[in-house]
């Protein structure tokens, strides 16, 4: 199993929560300007699944309240609503902060290993291997996701799902994002489901993610800019609300 070092370096990421109606403005304006992500089906929007990991003192939680510099959470992700082997990829994730810069590090998971993840416990790089397609060792994110299961206990805490739109600006590697509906549950099946109940955690609400490597250009800033300001806005921590 290979991992793929998804963003090469640490990105500059910018987050705003504003109200549902300007993210349709927002929208408008991205959409004239730039071509959306490979993803967007016909009304340009795309499903984001996540089921978040912790520790049994929930560190990645208060590491996100507390501000600290360098910290790490780590999720399955899926797109779309058929989620498994006929339906779209999913991956194993370590998403790293350090000094408000961010990387993502990420690994192909099959069905079977995906499950194994979500039910919890201790998990040895040799069951993921065994349940491989091709019979592939883990990749590093792989290994170093069972180590924690033994050294930290790190188990499934909750699961968000919901909307986005999403454009991008090859120079620079800037990609903006606007995610909206979101929904969240404390049950890790739910993953897995096509139409799991969900609660609904921020209606009327939207997130606007920037994203570029070194330089953001003027013109994007602007189609992109909010009545908001700049915020510590985190899908996890309102999951996690709703225990």
């Amino acid at each position: 199993m290979s991992t793929t070092l998804a963003n090469p370096q640490y990105r500059h990421e910018l987050k705003f929560g504003i109200p549902a109606g300007e993210a349709i403005v927002i929208s408008r304006r991205l959409g004239a300007l730039l071509p959306r992500d490979g993803h967007a089906g016909p009304d340009g929007r795309y499903t984001v699944r996540s089921l978040y990991f912790d520790t049994p003192f929930d560190d990645a939680l208060r590491e996100k309240h507390e501000g600290v510099s360098t910290r790490a959470k780590w999720r399955l992700r899926t797109y779309g609503n058929d989620v498994g082997a006929n339906g779209c990829p999913i991956h194993l994730e370590k998403k790293t902060k350090r000094n408000g810069l961010g990387q993502k590090h990420k690994e192909p998971l099959n069905l079977a290993q995906a499950y194994l993840l979500a039910e919890g416990g201790v998990i040895e790089p040799a069951l993921l291997e065994a349940l491989s397609d091709t019979n592939d060792a883990p990749g590093t994110v792989g290994i170093e996701f069972c180590q924690l299961t033994k050294s930290r206990l790190l188990a499934p805490k909750a699961v968000v799902i919901y909307e986005r739109e999403a454009f991008r600006y090859r120079a620079g590697n800037v990609r903006v994002t606007i995610d909206t509906a979101v929904r969240v549950c404390a049950r890790p099946d739910a993953f897995f489901a096509e139409n799991p109940l969900m609660i609904p955690a921020a209606p009327g609400e939207a997130v606007v993610e920037v994203k570029y490597d070194a330089y953001l250009p003027d013109w994007i800033a602007g189609a992109a800019s909010t009545s908001t300001a700049r915020t510590a806005w985190s899908k996890y921590a309102l999951a996690r609300r709703y225990e």
